[in-house]
């Protein structure tokens, strides 16, 4: 196999683009490289996985929960895992979500409602449940509900920056903003592949009548609603395709003066802190160790 940094050379090509070839689709072609991008993360204190939330239309809405080692209690992310609102799960990403606990994050990834089954604003409402869930029980899972964290990669953040600009981040000590999806619109030409089209009647997100209608929604277009955000890490690599998206939101958290930290990583596509071997993935969690010495640790 082909490498580039250790990295699968056709899982970056497809980190770089967002496109797949003929033939090729993007649910299989992550499946193939999960061994790559969930290989050898560092130990944690326990995993519980499918820790239930609520049942909603079907779907029984569930968290897998990283304990990290240490004495608690221990500052609490609510991680919203990225797939385009339409693929990943806690599984996909239980490397990434080891790699924030053995940052010292209790952290808990959401298994939300995912289109096409369950369209906007499925996600963003259990996001928002998930929330108050974490803000209940952190302290029996070993949290600190003072220390409550939300973030996301990709489409999870874009579902955690949406929580926060339509009001619900009373609380929330810090926002985690990954290679994110601020502005639903703008972004779905790059997410055709991965939505099934780049048009509001071929994307799988959004019901169409929805997508004509809701033109300026906090929980579709955050960064224009970006002024209440808590202290906030906006982490982008700069070969990313959605890198612009990152650019924006901080434009915009600039001028509204909220604290926040914007680190473009050179070199790096999207998804690289699922990429344990590029340079990216290491860059990344160092930067995510300082925003937390500076904004959350006490």
């Amino acid at each position: 196999m082909t490498t580039v940094d250790g990295v699968p050379a056709r899982l970056l090509e497809f980190q770089r683009t967002l496109k797949v070839r003929d033939g090729e689709t993007v649910r299989d072609l992550l499946a193939s490289f999960d061994g790559y991008t969930n290989a050898d993360g560092p130990r944690v204190a326990a995993v519980t996985h499918g820790v239930p939330l609520r049942e909603i239309a079907g779907w029984r809405v569930t968290a897998d929960v990283y304990l990290p080692f240490g004495d608690p209690p221990f500052p609490t992310l609510l991680f919203l895992h990225g797939g385009a609102w339409v693929l990943g799960a806690p599984a996909s990403h239980r490397r990434l979500a080891a790699d924030l606990a053995a940052l010292g994050l209790l952290t808990v990834v959401l298994d939300y409602r995912r289109a096409p089954r369950h369209r906007f604003p499925a996600a963003v409402e259990d996001t928002v449940h998930a929330l108050g869930w974490v803000r209940e029980h952190a302290a029996g899972l070993g949290g600190d509900p003072a220390r409550v964290l939300v973030g996301g990669d990709s489409a999870g953040a874009n579902l955690a920056a949406a929580a926060l600009a339509s009001g619900h981040g009373a609380g929330v000590a810090a926002a985690l903003l990954c290679y994110g999806i601020y502005d639903v619109h703008r972004a779905l030409p790059v997410l055709a592949d991965l939505l099934g089209g780049a048009e509001v009647d071929t994307q799988q997100y959004l019901e169409p009548a929805d997508a004509r209608r809701l033109t300026d929604d906090p929980r579709l277009h955050p960064e224009r609603y970006c002024a209440d955000f808590p202290p906030s890490l906006v982490l982008a690599g700069e070969d990313d395709p959605l890198f612009g998206e990152s650019v924006a939101l901080t434009d915009r958290l600039a001028a509204a003066a909220v604290p926040h930290r914007f680190v473009p990583v050179p070199g790096a596509p999207h998804g690289f802190l699922q990429l344990p071997t590029h340079p990216g993935h290491r860059r990344g969690l160092r930067a995510v160790a300082g925003f937390l010495r500076e904004h959350v640790e006490r």
